[in-house]
């Protein structure tokens, strides 16, 4: 691993012998002196540590080989017709809408990183035939919480109400986070896969956390 300064209580590590939300988790469990939080993004992990009890050479000293974890599993429901760009985004890779809902369906995507906003997954790898859209040409002002989303290669969900520029395929009735109550079950390292609903269930399931 190689560490770079990012100011005077964290840094970040790169060259990782591992996918970063591997050694993200096997340095949280490793109690290393001073380390605070390990958090992964898709290739670098950043650190946040207590100055005065931070030990560095502990930390570039230890091994995340044969620390690592099973990430928990989640099945996500999304109601499809709620997705303002599905039509759009089946006119661009000139599938139907229904070619668009099956492939999106039928993988399970790993979480890479949390972040943009809290609790907000940053999932891949996308089925070859949707990993072409990119990023609308001027993002949302509002996206409705709970918008499953593509650009690129990754897929995601937003928690909250918040600008976008991904498109949309579909929304979930669940809380997948709430900053209020520190709700954050999806986590990197993680796997989750969609499952359309319909209308009627997606009533039914408003409001109920993942």
């Amino acid at each position: 691993m190689k560490a770079e300064p990012l100011g005077d209580s964290a840094l970040i590590l790169r060259e990782l012998s591992r996918p970063a939300y591997e050694v993200a988790a096997a340095i949280q469990l490793a109690s290393i002196p001073g380390v605070i939080e390990a958090v992964a993004s898709y290739e670098s992990v950043g650190i946040y540590f207590d100055p005065d009890k931070f030990d560095i050479k502990a930390l570039l000293a230890f091994k995340p080989e044969g620390h690592s974890q099973s990430g928990k599993a989640y099945v996500v429901p999304v109601y499809y017709e709620l997705g303002e760009d599905l039509g759009e985004v089946a006119g661009a890779t000139g599938l139907s809408t229904e070619e668009v809902i099956r492939l999106h369906t039928s993988v399970s995507y790993k979480c890479y990183a949390v972040g943009f906003c809290p609790g907000f997954p940053y999932l891949g790898y996308l089925p070859e035939a949707l990993a072409s859209i990119p990023r609308r040409p001027s993002p949302r002002v509002r996206i409705h919480p709970g918008s499953v989303a593509i650009a690129g290669r990754q897929t995601g969900i937003y928690p909250i109400e918040r600008p976008g520029g991904w498109s949309i395929l579909g929304r979930t009735p669940l809380c997948i986070a709430d900053v209020e109550s520190a709700y954050f079950p999806i986590a990197a390292g993680d796997e989750v896969q969609f499952r359309a609903i319909d209308r009627a269930e997606y009533d039914d399931l408003v409001g109920n956390r993942l």
